[in-house]
């Protein structure tokens, strides 16, 4: 009787805690929505991974995130990066052959995921991107990072330089298919990046939301290999299905739990998301699940341009102005939380009041949030468009020179020109100065009899210098004097001349 007492106070106790949670949580609704904006965004959201965040595919504007920007190990969603490499060299031509190495079979782990890849196969781009993205295949990834990198020595190279390009400086990535190393990590939202590039290369969306493929017979597999995804989002009939997921990566290591990059899309928009050690296997489909639903619904568009302040600065060209242009915000749209309203977005433009035509320009705008307490959230920072400037070179055409007119670009009346153009012309005065001194020089000292012959023409004959004389500055040719005929067809017709020292 008593133990039956004890189970029915511990039942209501826990009912009682679950309870207060929510209600908790509800509590947490305001000051959440009002942070979903920021850096350190925290939405109302039972998301087991310990970093996320949600990204919109078109503008890569980071909608929500937690710990998005704290390294964590990414195991087998390095493959997006490989892949798609792979496929922006061979400009999805996916039917070049590749020989498997000694290295890329060899230098993994059999304990770890791969295709059964042999030593001196020769397969297809196709069937290796596939089997990385489907199987998570480690060997398959090593075979395309050999076809883009040349060698796996040349791996951590040539990734840091694509990295560097996609603006991933929270990253570093050591291989190509994710296995742990310490020097091996990134960051939710760089891996954000990442896949929105990735989703830009042709033939990328193709493999990132296949569901099946049949690897076929090569030389040494007389068997086909059969490769599916792991997705249960985007299978039909399986608990975790999701109608708007349309292609995903997952990965697992021991150190990096289960993660996970997903893409999908509705209505017309399309969102990326990116989970990294979450929970279980399958929670991280709910996760999934839970930030799209957020991010579709709970976000609007807002035109920037419309609602931020604009400057008017003098146009000059060096000298007087010449007339005035607007700087704005060029058409920009941003995913606004519903909680929000656009009179809440503030700006604030940093340029010089006075552009002069040529000299480097880079007018830039400070966006934030300005919440109900005051509070400021950053949005970002935008570059701005000068518009009327056209109409000012119109006006004043004749004046500037249009093919000068540009950011860092020299223009005529500009003292830095004025200088090079100085500079110029006193070097080459000095040069043919130096020049006329030298041969000067040189024709005084000049034999006068290195002569080879004469030049005939009307019954006149000059003489040439040979080439081996070091100048001709000081030959004089004589004028007026003829040369006596020779009386008969055999006699000498070459002189030697002396020439007369002054």
């Amino acid at each position: 009787m008593v133990a039956k007492f004890r189970e029915t106070v511990r039942k209501i106790s826990a009912k009682a805690k679950n309870i207060a949670k929510r209600i908790a949580c509800a509590a947490l609704v305001p000051y959440c929505l009002a942070n979903a904006v920021s850096a350190q965004a925290h939405p109302p959201l039972d998301v087991t991974a310990t970093a996320w965040a949600v990204v919109d595919a078109q503008s890569g504007q980071v909608l929500a995130e937690k710990n998005g920007n704290e390294k964590m190990y990414p195991a087998s969603i390095t493959k997006v990066l490989t892949v798609a490499m792979a496929l922006e060299k061979c400009q999805n031509d996916i039917s070049i052959p590749l020989t498997v190495s000694y290295e890329a079979v060899h230098s993994i782990t059999f304990d770890s995921s791969h295709i059964a890849l042999q030593e001196g196969e020769v397969v297809s781009i196709a069937d290796m991107v596939y089997g990385a993205m489907l199987a998570s295949g480690n060997d398959a990834a090593n075979v395309l990072a050999e076809y883009v990198c040349g060698s796996l020595d040349n791996v951590e190279t040539v990734y840091s330089q694509k990295l560097e390009e996609l603006g991933c400086t929270n990253t570093r990535f050591v291989n190509a298919h994710g296995l742990h190393s310490e020097n091996h990590y990134t960051t939710a939202e760089d891996m954000g990046k990442i896949v929105r590039w990735a989703l830009t290369v042709p033939g990328f969306q193709e493999v990132f939301s296949a569901e099946k493929y049949e690897m076929p017979p090569t030389n040494l597999q007389p068997q086909i290999r059969y490769f599916s995804t792991p997705d249960w989002m985007r299978l039909n009939g399986k608990k975790y299905h999701y109608d708007s997921a349309k292609g995903s990566k997952n990965g697992w290591t021991t150190e990096a739990g289960h993660t996970f990059v997903s893409w999908a899309e509705k209505d017309g928009r399309q969102l990326i998301c990116i989970l990294m050690n979450s929970a279980t296997k399958y929670k991280k489909f709910v996760d999934a699940a839970t930030l799209y639903e957020y991010g579709f619904n709970q976000f609007v568009p807002v035109s920037l341009d419309s609602v931020l302040p604009t400057k008017t600065i003098l146009i000059q060209g060096g000298g007087d102005p010449l007339g005035q242009s607007v700087l704005q915000m060029p058409p920009t749209a941003i995913y606004l939380e519903n909680s929000y309203s656009p009179e809440q977005i503030k700006g604030e433009i940093i340029s010089p009041d006075v552009y002069v035509l040529g000299q480097p320009f880079a007018p830039q705008m400070n966006v934030w949030l300005e919440d109900a307490q005051g509070q400021r959230i950053d949005i970002g920072t935008f570059e701005l468009k000068l518009y009327g400037l056209d109409d000012v070179l119109k006006q004043n055409i004749g004046l500037i020179p249009e093919n000068l007119v540009g950011s860092g670009r020299l223009h005529a009346g500009d003292p830095k020109i004025i200088l090079v153009y100085t500079v110029a012309f006193l070097s080459g005065g000095f040069c043919v100065w130096s020049a006329w001194k030298l041969g000067k020089k040189q024709s005084i000292s000049m034999r006068r009899g290195d002569f080879v012959g004469l030049l005939r023409k009307d019954k006149r004959r000059w003489r040439y210098v040979s080439v081996q004389s070091p100048s001709c500055f000081g030959l004089r040719f004589p004028k007026g004097k003829k040369y006596p005929k020779y009386k008969s067809s055999y006699q000498k017709r070459t002189f030697n001349f002396k020439s007369r020292r002054k």
